[in-house]
């Protein structure tokens, strides 16, 4: 397979127009944000000089712009940067503003380069209302919008297995906890009950707010699969109580937008964590500190998938395990997959509001014919050493 052609950096688009002679179009674009001011200098290498308060002046300044345009021989897709951070999506003063730029300013220029499909990334799916406040404006210039949440819970089950299955567990022993039941955690949920292979016990946690829809999840799956299924609410902000399972579980899998929820410092030892929360749901830094002083825990990104299968590479520095010596990777996140394989294929559904089991199973077919994977399981940009943790740590067993 011939190697993608790539525009990088902030002259992605113009050099990508320039090539394209004005007959070109970018059939996919993840419309998506950087996490926080931290995030800022892979798109602009020398705004590491400024502090965090001009990094967020500047910011509001910026148009949506392109970080890259990869064209594979199959599509053309581009990774497009909304000028906001995830913390911006969440405070009520900010957020209205975050949501005119998407959508009103990201949909005219995904419209300029002729996009045929919108997949969202970050926190845009929640800021769309899982994709309903898009559908319109995205039709009336001509393009469709998946938010990319049935191929993230598709890659954060293959996650749980690819953890299991690397750390040689038996998946009926674990008590597993989810830490959030919305768009991707009732996904993944609802995955793991058709798998057939369930855990030993099922915790499921998250606001006072969705104590019914808790309820009805927890009484669905153990009335399908037999396994005790218990829930937890945390405070009214997304705080975890004293005592929470999330703190006494083999494996806790989380998908929420309270930032830093989880004290890694609390979680037990023998714990696998599979995160694919925006902002994150546990301190990076302050895990990795631990597998390397201790090598007690597995704390695993979510949301990622090797596209070597489609044939694509990305040169954007994002901190992904397997990049090479020239800084190339196969590794996307799973809401750009999303629309990828929908470029491949226009017969899978589009993911809007809540994915179906359906709609879920559809890309999860879609996801194993094309040959897709599990990237090396990472904690932030560091490749876990499974061996060693397989030295230090016992197959979990919590109590």
């Amino acid at each position: 397979m011939s190697q993608p052609t790539r525009y990088l950096g902030p002259n992605a688009l113009f050099d990508w127009l320039d090539a394209q002679d004005g007959k070109g179009t970018v059939d996919v674009v993840l419309l998506t944000h950087p996490r926080d001011e931290g995030d800022a200098p892979r798109l602009f290498p020398f705004i590491d000089k400024l502090d965090q308060r001009d990094v967020a002046g500047l910011q509001r300044h910026l148009n949506p712009m392109f970080g890259e345009i990869i064209s594979t021989g199959s599509f053309t897709v581009g990774i497009m940067f909304l000028p906001f951070f995830a913390h911006e999506l969440i405070e009520p003063k900010s957020r209205r503003r975050c949501a005119q730029i998407l959508q009103e300013d990201a949909v005219r220029m995904a419209a300029k380069v002729g996009a045929k499909i919108l997949c969202l990334g970050g926190l845009t799916g929640a800021l769309s209302l899982y994709g309903r406040r898009l559908v319109e404006p995205a039709a009336q210039a001509g393009m469709t919008v998946t938010t990319g949440h049935a191929l993230t819970a598709v890659g954060v089950h293959q996650t749980y297995w690819q953890a299991i299955k690397e750390l040689q567990r038996d998946p009926g022993t674990q008590r597993l906890t989810v830490l959030g039941v919305g768009s991707i955690g009732r996904a993944f949920t609802q995955l793991l009950q058709a798998s057939g292979r369930p855990p030993r016990e099922l915790v499921l946690v998250d606001r006072p707010q969705a104590a019914g829809k808790l309820e009805k999840l927890a009484r669905e799956f153990e009335e399908r699969t037999g396994t005790p299924t218990l829930t937890e609410v945390t405070d009214s902000l997304g705080a975890l109580v004293p005592g929470s399972a999330c703190y006494a579980t083999d494996v806790l899998v989380s998908a929420v937008s309270t930032p830093y929820v989880v004290d890694i410092d609390k979680v037990a030892p023998g714990t696998v964590l599979i995160d694919d929360s925006q902002p994150y749901c546990w301190d990076r830094d302050k895990a990795w500190r631990r597998v390397t002083e201790a090598a007690d825990i597995v704390p695993c990104d979510a949301g990622l998938v090797d596209c070597s299968g489609i044939g694509y590479t990305s040169g954007f520095p994002f901190d992904f395990a397997d990049v090479d010596a020239d800084g190339n990777s196969t590794t996307a996140w799973t809401c750009q997959t999303e629309g990828m394989l929908l470029a491949l294929d226009d017969r899978l559904p589009r993911t809007i509001g809540e994915p179906s089991i359906e709609t879920i199973l559809a890309y999860e077919d879609a996801y194993l014919a094309n040959g897709l994977s599990i990237p090396t399981l990472q904690c932030g940009p560091n490749p876990l050493p499974i061996d060693k943790i397989l030295a230090a740590v016992a197959p979990g067993t919590a109590a």
